[in-house]
């Protein structure tokens, strides 16, 4: 949780935390007609392969309300992923009202879970991914952080096309008590 003296600068260092989870989005294969696909347990090869059919190239829009506030924005996001030596790679660009940013990430399975490691400038981010209710869930390794902050990936097929949704939350003090940054993004693939 962030503190009161924090709030001004506080969507700016959401956002960075929030670009370094859009690019820790792993695979899910399983797709159906508007809705999510649950997907199975899969042996550690096979994660391997669902991995590597998230290569290409996502294009959409997330939108970030603050639910004290009022404060909306939405903001287009593209995303880069590669295949190489056995590690999902990615790139996420993003343009805010306050400015471009971007972040690369890694993506593994680490000890049969999946991990990913993500960077914005100079700082490094941890994140674990756990398989829940037909999507993937990413908290991070900072476990103070697992009650006040979530992030939900699934991937659906919408109009014949894969689209990966996004919704997540973090928490943070106000002057009114606790209050939540709630965001929502919607990228298709595209190549």
């Amino acid at each position: 949780m962030h503190r009161r003296g924090e709030v001004p600068h506080f969507f700016e260092m959401i956002w960075l935390r929030f670009s370094w989870l859009i690019l820790g989005v792993l695979p899910l294969s399983a797709h159906a007609e508007k809705t999510v696909v649950a997907v199975q347990q899969v042996a550690t090869q096979d994660l391997a392969a669902a991995l590597k059919s998230y290569e290409g190239r996502w294009v959409g829009h997330f939108t970030i309300h603050s639910t004290s506030s009022g404060y909306s924005e939405t903001f287009p996001v593209e995303q880069l992923y590669w295949w190489e030596d056995g590690v999902l790679h990615g790139v996420a660009v993003s343009q805010r009202d306050a400015g471009m940013s971007s972040a690369r990430s890694k993506s593994v399975m680490k000890d049969g879970k999946y991990f990913s490691e993500v960077k914005a400038g100079e700082t490094v981010e941890n994140y674990w991914g756990v398989l829940h209710d037909g999507g993937l869930i990413w908290l991070s390794s900072n476990l103070k952080r697992t009650q006040d902050y979530q992030m939900k990936e699934s991937i659906v097929e919408v109009d014949g096309g894969r689209v990966l949704q996004t919704e997540g939350f973090d928490t943070y003090v106000t002057g009114d008590g606790l209050a939540h940054l709630v965001y929502r993004g919607e990228l298709k693939f595209v190549e």
